[in-house]
């Protein structure tokens, strides 16, 4: 589970499928903030509402146990 929200958010720059918002961390831009999965953890800030002209993830860090394991930009 883990290694797929780790390619779909540092590859292809999307909302992870397995890892669920953290509500306290969400922002009000429809999914940017901090996603947790068991035993790893996805910050993402994004471009998610519908009037954005170039949605989906722009930052995304991946951490395993607490530790960061990527940090990617989308140009």
């Amino acid at each position: 589970m883990g290694v797929v929200d780790y390619r779909i958010s540092t590859h292809k720059f999307e909302k992870p499928i397995f890892a669920r918002l953290n509500i306290e961390t969400a922002k009000k831009d429809g999914g940017s903030g901090t996603y947790n999965g068991i035993g790893y953890s996805i910050e993402i800030i994004g471009n998610f509402m519908p009037e954005d002209e170039l949605q989906g993830v722009t930052h995304a860090r991946f951490y395993v146990f607490g530790n960061e394991i990527r940090y990617t930009i989308r140009d």
